[in-house]
């Protein structure tokens, strides 16, 4: 710019002197435009320089919020899943209670028709009968607490996976956070 301005100058002194005042005086005007045109320019680098910067910490701080609202669900459906664990307990209490009742119920009906008919209920084929009913019972109760115990093992095991997925989406936040300030910088670095 200063070259430009220079070469204006030049170029208007060797005019003719009325002109050669008139041509300074747009050289200076040129220089002025010039330097102001330069200050403008630096002003516009900080200016991009700052916007650049603020754009990055914008989205270091997105970044960061995304990777800890993903590990807040995940977080969520850990205490769903835990909860259904208790839900999958109660129920499973529920189906034997129902089970050991219906046991009861059947044990009785047997018993007073076979009491009705004159049968001693201590042995013979009504012990062998009430002794089967019991096994039958204690086997469908046995087969329904090994089925909620392995869901709610599995609803456990869903839970830790869950948690382990939001520590991770917290942490993959903060990295990506973290490379998103090394890409900032590196640009700004690239700038002067």
């Amino acid at each position: 710019m200063e070259f430009a301005a220079a070469a204006i100058s030049s170029i208007a002194s060797t005019v003719g002197s009325a002109t050669a005042a008139s041509g300074t005086a747009a050289a200076a005007s040129s220089a002025t435009a010039a330097a102001s045109t330069g200050a403008s320019l630096f002003s516009a680098s900080s200016a991009f320089s700052v916007l650049s910067g603020a754009s990055t910490v914008l989205s270091m701080l997105n970044a960061n919020r995304a990777g800890e609202e993903k590990a807040a669900a995940l977080n969520a459906q850990a205490e769903d899943a835990e909860t259904q664990t208790q839900i999958e307990n109660l129920q499973g209490t529920a189906r034997q209670t129902s089970l050991k009742k219906q046991l009861v119920a059947q044990l009785g009906e047997r018993d007073v028709a076979t009491a009705a008919s004159g049968v001693d209920l201590s042995f013979g084929t009504a012990a062998v009968a009430r002794r089967q009913d019991v096994a039958d019972s204690e086997s469908a109760l046995a087969v329904d607490q090994n089925t909620t115990d392995l869901r709610a093992a599995r609803l456990r095991e869903r839970a830790a996976n869950y948690r382990i997925q939001a520590k991770q989406a917290s942490a993959g936040g903060l990295g990506t956070a973290a490379t998103l300030a090394l890409e900032g910088a590196a640009k700004l670095f690239k700038r002067g």
